[in-house]
């Protein structure tokens, strides 16, 4: 547990920072502070401040007809102070006057798209305050982005609430892979069709976009989050997660469907030593093959505990919609 030391002293270092003039560092050691205990007054205040800064900047470049960097600077300035009403209204009044088709903001999988954003924000919403109210630092990963919309939610939330983790993204951008386990095989899911096509976008939106889908992504929450918060790893998990995941995971989004996929990104949590004590585990495809604890994702978080037993052990913490399920991982290594 943070000890007020820390916290005052990440605060401390902002002040000086922002003495020398020097205001990214300060803005980064003043959310250090605000990481180590939500909503310490002296950290938020300063930030309020630089965020008013930034906001004067982005009016100034904005009047000089750079829109381009004045959405950078508005959107800086609505994550340090997410409650300005003026950032979020000059902000919306930019973004409005570049048109265009948004993937993020539309709901390709659920033909409900109102009553699945209800129940996705919702949950979402709950895990994200049980991380930034028990202190678990660390970044966001989502593991199955499809077109980013789930993304955007957490990007949007995380705004809204004052988490101030980074937000990874891993995603083939080219659906599911071909060749799957014989679990897979095997299991009602596929046997019965369901992802027949693969979970693959059509080839002609990137042409409709004039850009790719992750490149659409991208643009499209940097418009939410600072785009140096948002990073993204292109590739089929058996090629991507050769790479080493050089983070803590607060929050992990298994939105990956397949017992293969899941199996490779937690070998890829473990190996890398990225989960800790309070992740949150959220899984989109729990209930997939009749909820059969066989196939799936239940299959390969079974497996994971069994793998890490004296390790990792974890409680479940909520259900949402008819598919998803979330839990809180407990790192039991330690004693009490």
């Amino acid at each position: 547990m943070a000890t007020n030391t820390e916290f005052e002293m990440f605060f401390e270092a902002g002040q000086a920072a922002e003495k020398a003039g020097n205001q990214e560092l300060a803005i980064a050691n003043y959310v250090d502070s605000l990481r180590r205990l939500n909503g310490y007054g002296p950290a938020k205040a300063a930030l309020d401040r630089n965020a008013k800064i930034l906001f004067a900047e982005a009016i100034h470049v904005r009047d000089r007809g750079d829109s381009k960097k004045a959405v950078a600077l508005m959107v800086r300035s609505r994550e340090l102070n997410p409650s300005s009403g003026e950032v979020r209204e000059n902000l919306k009044s930019l973004l409005d006057q570049m048109p265009g088709r948004d993937l993020t903001r539309e709901c390709l999988i659920f033909p409900d798209a109102a009553r699945a954003t209800k129940f996705y924000r919702d949950a979402i919403q709950t895990c994200m305050d049980f991380v930034v109210y028990n202190g678990v630092r660390g970044e966001i990963l989502e593991f199955g982005v499809l077109a980013g919309w789930t993304a955007r939610h957490f990007a949007e939330i995380s705004r809204d609430i004052g988490f101030y983790g980074d937000l990874y993204l891993f995603d083939s951008f080219a659906g599911l892979p071909r060749s799957k386990s014989e679990i897979d095989r095997a299991s009602y899911d596929v046997v019965r069709g369901v992802w027949r096509e693969e979970m693959q976008l059509p080839n002609s939106w990137e042409v409709e976009l004039g850009e790719t889908i992750d490149g659409h992504v991208f643009r499209m929450l940097s418009r939410v989050l600072s785009f140096s918060r948002i990073h993204i790893r292109k590739g089929f998990f058996s090629d991507s997660l050769q790479q080493t995941i050089a983070c803590k995971a607060a929050l992990v989004h298994l939105d990956c469907d397949l017992y293969q996929s899941t199996d490779e990104v937690f070998k890829a949590l473990e190996r890398d030593n990225v989960l800790q004590d309070g992740t949150i585990l959220m899984f989109d495809d729990w209930n997939c093959n009749r909820a059969n604890p066989a196939f799936g994702q239940r299959r390969a978080f079974r497996e994971f505990i069994e793998r890490n037993k004296g390790r990792w052990e974890a409680s479940h913490y909520l259900n949402y919609g008819f598919n998803c399920t979330a839990f809180i991982l407990h790192d039991v290594s330690g004693g009490v």
